[in-house]
């Protein structure tokens, strides 16, 4: 026997005619219908679908006024469905709230009407006992332009049934043309409009750059849109916002050669000045929602003006020798006593080379595994190099004690005379660390084709 409470369902076209459920086959005796139950409820959305772009569905009920909100995909955070407790005329701010980084300032308004006609019907057995429910909905969804598209969801929930009596169940319905789901789609997907709910299929280094960057900043889009809205829910704490601003500004810094200058420079600033500032949740900010319109722009159309349509493996390789090139060319020449810039430059080479190899995880695999890891030590022999900047020093000793002003003057000694053992430190190590580097660069070579054919722009010298 089946586990108790089974649950099949299957995706039905909606003139469909099923065969006779009922006989011995199918366990089911008879089927005793239910009063059937017309409803009625509006769609809200953006005038571009930014929530049931991303697979979230607001809807108002036309016979109770109640509001629905239904976003299964980003549960937790949200609930899988939250209905307003009562009918009420404005958006529950509660929900508005919710909805924030998902529409980014875009006007609500009325977008669907969607018509749900919903039968129901008992199953009892040869004793008479009740076997089961099925319930068919049948749905037609019109919009304003006058299109309209219907589709029928029919749940069967069977108390106990053997393998030959859901066989010959399921027989029923394949044979009307239905299909068995494991789940139903949601509206946005039965409309085309779900472009980011679902992932995005893993990339190969044959795919063109385009793919790579919009899939890589629609991955960030989605994170950062999971831990904005678990502060939301929460505390209201914005330490994780914080921490996957770190990581795409790091990732900015990575693919920064390959983009648009303009875009990319606004992205950095409106990113670092989110970080700098501490007055309210990030989340909180108007600042916030620019960040995620420009990763929308990043995500539908990335700004590759010199790169545009070419393929990811050559590409990813020839940036990651070029930054890794230049790093080497920075760090052999520097000396304890180079200027504070030439360091300051050095450090950042150093961030892009090991933001550029996470990236490239996803293209190299292993080989960029093994360079970053290499990598990351000259990172963090570099950070400490960098001497504070001049505010971050500065201190108003004015009303300080004797003793307050000789600590701090101590305070300041101690942060200049540890940046100066880290310069030392990474020009005494740096041959060292350069060699556990040499062996683990990628190199670009001209891609094959077929599909057979070895993933393109990979070649990485052999540990020494």
């Amino acid at each position: 026997m089946s586990p108790t409470g089974e649950v099949l369902r299957f995706d039905l076209p909606p003139e469909a005619a099923v065969g006779n459920l009922t006989g011995p086959s199918t366990g089911i005796h008879r089927l005793v219908a239910r009063p059937p139950r017309d409803s009625t409820a509006t769609v809200i959305d953006t005038a571009d679908h930014r929530l049931l772009d991303w697979g979230v569905e607001l809807s108002r009920v036309t016979e109770t006024g109640q509001w629905v909100l239904r976003a299964p995909g980003w549960a937790p955070p949200l609930q899988a469905e939250t209905i307003s407790p009562e009918a009420e005329d404005e958006l529950p701010a509660e929900m508005a709230g919710l909805l924030v980084p998902f529409r980014r300032g875009g006007i609500l308004g009325p977008k669907l009407k969607v018509s749900t006609l919903r039968r129901r019907f008992t199953l009892s057995g040869p004793d008479g006992a009740v076997v089961g429910e099925l319930s068919d909905e049948r749905v037609s969804v019109s919009s304003h332009a006058g299109q309209v598209t219907t589709y029928r969801n029919v749940t069967l929930r069977l108390l106990a049934a053997s393998d030959d009596q859901r066989a010959a169940i399921t027989a029923a319905f394949i044979a009307a043309g239905g299909v068995t789901v494991e789940k139903f789609p949601l509206l946005a997907d039965r409309l085309g409009l779900a472009h980011h709910s679902g992932r995005r299929s893993a990339l190969s280094a044959r795919a063109v750059i385009d793919e790579f960057v919009a899939a890589q900043f629609e991955s960030r889009w989605s994170a950062l849109l999971r831990a904005d809205l678990s502060a939301r829910t929460g505390s209201g704490d914005d330490g994780e916002l914080r921490a996957g601003l770190l990581t795409l500004r790091g990732e900015l810094a990575g693919l920064e050669p390959l983009l648009d200058s303009d875009w990319v420079r606004s992205a950095e600033q409106l990113v670092d000045a989110a970080l700098v500032d501490r007055t309210r949740p990030v989340q909180r900010t108007e600042r916030w929602l620019r960040i995620l319109d420009l990763l929308a722009v990043g995500s539908a159309a990335p700004p590759l003006p010199y790169v545009s349509g070419r393929i990811t493996g050559p590409v990813l390789a020839q940036e990651l020798e070029a930054v890794v090139q230049t790093l080497v060319d920075q760090c052999r020449t520097l000396e304890p006593y180079s200027d504070d810039a030439r360091w300051t430059r050095a450090d950042q080479v150093a961030g892009r080379a090991v933001a550029l190899s996470t990236l490239a995880r996803d293209v190299f695999g292993k080989p960029a595994k093994q360079l970053r890891k290499n990598l990351e030590p000259i990172a963090a022999a570099l950070a400490g190099t960098v001497r504070p900047a001049g505010a971050a020093l500065d201190r108003d000793l004015r009303g300080l004690s004797t003793a307050e002003v000789f600590e701090a003057g101590r305070t300041y000694e101690r942060a200049m005379m540890s940046v100066d053992y880290a310069r030392e430190n990474l020009v005494r190590e740096w041959p060292r660390l350069w060699d556990r580097v040499r062996n683990r660069i990628i190199r670009p070579r001209v891609p094959h084709t077929g599909p057979s054919a070895p993933d393109a722009g990979l070649e990485s010298d052999p540990p020494a």
